[in-house]
């Protein structure tokens, strides 16, 4: 009879120790995303679709791909999606980086530099806004989408 009541005690035990139905709560930046749009806004307020031009040249750069993990990123690049000068196409790093997220706030190293920017989430879009690193008169605004 002891024997019973211990097994039957275990059972309890083992039902209330079930694993919790809720997943851990992630970074919204953590999965894989592509490039939706780029538009350069210049000192005048002058847009110009940068990311219509780029891919209207270079169409492979539409599948090029980040993914964002715990503070790393990774770029795919389709194989031959390269310039006349045999340079990667990405717009971020082409290997990949670091990156540090706040609520608000996204700084991505891209191959020794950092650009830090606004960020905002809508849906499965991620908007970052950031000053242009050629012109620090222009910003850029980047629209990513969870591929």
């Amino acid at each position: 009879m002891k024997a019973k009541l211990a097994i039957l005690a275990l059972l309890f035990a083992f039902a209330s120790c079930k694993e919790s139905d809720d997943p851990t709560p992630s970074s919204p930046i953590e999965g894989t995303w592509k490039i939706q749009g780029v538009v350069l806004t210049d000192a005048d307020g002058q847009e110009t679709n940068f990311w219509a031009l780029y891919v209207a040249f270079f169409p492979c750069a539409a599948e090029i791909t980040y993914t964002f993990d715990n503070g790393n990123y990774t770029t795919s690049v389709p194989e031959g999606c390269v310039d006349e000068d045999g340079e990667t196409l990405a717009l971020l790093s082409g290997t990949g980086g670091t990156y540090t997220l706040t609520d608000t706030t996204i700084s991505v190293d891209i191959d020794g530099s950092t650009l830090p920017g606004n960020i905002t989430f809508s849906g499965n879009t991620a908007t970052v806004v950031t000053v242009d690193p050629d012109d620090i008169t222009s910003t850029l605004t980047i629209t990513f989408v969870k591929a």
